[in-house]
C-alpha cells in the first residue's frame, strides 16, 4: 500500500491542486492515528503526529473535494469523533469533554476529533478566545491527562485532548477572520498553510472519469492504522536519524547566521513539523512503525514549503515596513558582491527564509523606482545589478561620509 500515491493517482484528472489531496489524506492518516502513536524524542518528550491542515487559494479553486475526500475515510472508519458544521470553541470543547460509544461497546473517554471544514471562518463561530484555545490544544505532548478550560459561561476538563484539523480558506475570508494575535501569538506557526493559485488540470467533468478511486481499499487500510498502539521504532543511528539529525543542525545555524525573524514561530517548529509529517508518510506505506531515509527527505521538503506559505498568507499582517530588514540583506548582498551583481534564482535560493517570492518582486520593483537596482536577462536567468554610482553613494553612507 502506498496511500498518499493511490490518493494522488485515483484523483489527478481533477481540478483540485495535487497538494490539497496530498495534505488532506495526510490529516485523515493523523485523525485516525490520534494520539495511540508517538515518536520518543530522546526520553525529553513525544511527539504525536497530530497536524493542522489550511487549504488556502481562492474561491473556486476546488478546496471542497478533498476535504470531503478526508472527512469520508475518517467517519468510515469510525474510531474517532468528527467535528464539521459551524461550532463554537464552546461546542468544540462540549464535544471533546463527551464520551462516547466505540464498535463492540468499549466507551471512548479520551478527548480526540477531528475538526474538518472546507470554509473554516463559517465553521467557527468568531470568539476571541477560539484560536487560543486551538493554538493550546495542538500540544498533545504537553496536555497529558486533565486539560481544564474556563470560559465564561462553563468550564470544561478534557482527557488527554489530541486535534487534528483540516479546513480550507480563501485571502479575503483569512484576513477578515484571522488576527494579528492569531498570527503573532502561535496559531498560524503550528497550522500547515498549503497555498495554491492553479488548477491542477481543467476538467468540466461531462464525460466519465478514466479512473475510479479505490476508497473502499483506503479505508481497509485505515481501519489497520487505527488499532496500531505505541511508539514508532527509535530512529536515531539510522539512515533517517542520521539524516534528520544533519538537517536540523544545519536549518537552525542557518537561520542563527542570517539572523532570521519569523514573528509567526512557523521556523521555530519546522523541526517538530518534518517529524509529524514523516511519522505520517511513514503510516501510508507500511504499518512497521519505522521513519525511512525516503519518509524523512519527503518530509523535509514539504516541510520547508511551509515556511514560504505562511509568508505568503501573513505577509498583510506585519505592517508596511516589516520588509526594511530584507531589504538591508539584499543591498548588502550586491554591494559584498565583486561584480554588485547576482542572480534573482542564487538570490532566492540563499534568502528562502527570508522572503517569498512575491516579496522579492515588492522589494525589486522599489529597488528599481530609487534606481539601486537594475534587472538584466542572460539567456534564461534574470540578473540583479547595482550600478556602479549607486554602489559608491551607499558605501560612502555606510562609512558614514555621506
Amino acid at each position: 500500500m502506498d496511500l498518499l500515491k493511490e490518493i494522488l493517482g485515483a484523483y489527478k484528472e481533477l481540478e483540485s491542486p495535487q497538494s490539497f489531496w496530498y495534505w488532506s489524506a495526510l490529516a485523515a492518516i493523523s485523525a485516525v492515528v490520534k494520539d495511540n502513536l508517538y515518536l520518543d524524542r530522546g526520553g525529553a518528550f513525544k511527539t504525536y503526529p497530530n497536524i493542522y491542515v489550511m487549504l488556502y487559494a481562492d474561491s473556486g479553486l476546488r478546496k471542497g473535494p478533498p476535504v470531503s475526500l478526508a472527512k469520508r475515510l475518517v467517519k468510515s472508519v469510525n474510531n474517532t469523533k468528527i467535528i464539521s458544521g459551524r461550532s463554537s470553541i464552546q461546542g468544540i470543547l462540549k464535544e471533546l469533554g463527551t464520551a462516547e460509544s466505540k464498535p463492540g461497546g468499549k466507551i471512548q473517554f479520551k478527548s480526540t476529533a477531528f475538526i474538518c471544514a472546507s470554509e473554516f471562518t463559517s465553521s467557527l463561530v468568531t470568539d476571541p478566545s477560539a484560536m487560543t484555545i486551538l493554538t493550546d490544544l495542538y500540544d498533545r505532548s504537553y496536555n497529558e491527562g486533565d486539560y481544564k478550560s474556563l470560559l465564561k459561561m462553563e468550564s470544561f476538563q478534557l482527557k488527554d485532548p489530541t486535534l487534528t484539523i483540516l479546513v480550507g480558506t480563501n485571502e479575503a475570508h483569512f484576513e477578515d477572520f484571522v488576527g494579528s494575535k492569531d498570527v503573532h501569538g502561535g496559531f498560524m506557526g503550528r497550522m500547515f498553510v498549503i497555498a495554491e493559485s492553479k488548477y491542477n488540470t481543467l476538467n468540466p467533468l461531462i464525460r466519465p472519469l478514466e479512473i475510479k478511486p479505490d476508497e473502499e481499499n483506503w479505508i481497509e487500510y485505515l481501519k489497520e492504522v487505527g488499532k496500531l498502539q505505541g511508539p514508532f521504532k527509535p530512529f536515531h543511528d539510522t539512515q533517517a536519524g542520521n539524516r534528520f539529525e544533519e538537517w536540523y543542525l544545519d536549518f537552525y545555524r542557518t537561520i542563527e547566521k542570517q539572523k532570521v525573524k519569523d514573528p509567526t514561530g512557523t521556523m521555530q517548529r519546522v523541526g517538530d513539523s518534518v517529524i509529524k509529517v514523516a511519522m505520517l508518510i511513514s503510516l501510508s506505506k507500511s504499518l512497521n512503525l519505522e521513519i525511512s531515509l525516503n519518509d524523512i527527505e519527503e518530509a523535509i521538503e514539504k516541510c520547508e514549503g511551509l515556511v514560504g506559505n505562511i509568508r505568503k498568507t501573513t505577509m498583510g499582517k506585519r505592517g508596511k515596513s516589516s520588509l526594511a530588514d530584507q531589504k538591508l540583506l539584499i543591498v548588502n548582498e550586491l554591494l559584498s558582491r565583486d561584480n554588485h551583481a547576482i542572480s534573482r534564482e542564487l538570490l532566492a535560493k540563499k534568502y528562502w527564509m527570508h522572503f517569498n517570492a512575491a516579496e522579492l518582486d515588492e522589494m525589486i520593483r522599489s529597488f528599481e523606482m530609487a534606481g539601486l537596482v537594475v534587472q538584466e536577462a542572460i539567456g534564461s536567468q534574470i540578473i540583479y545589478r547595482m550600478p556602479e554610482e549607486q554602489v559608491k553613494e551607499l558605501e560612502k553612507f555606510f562609512k558614514g561620509k555621506n
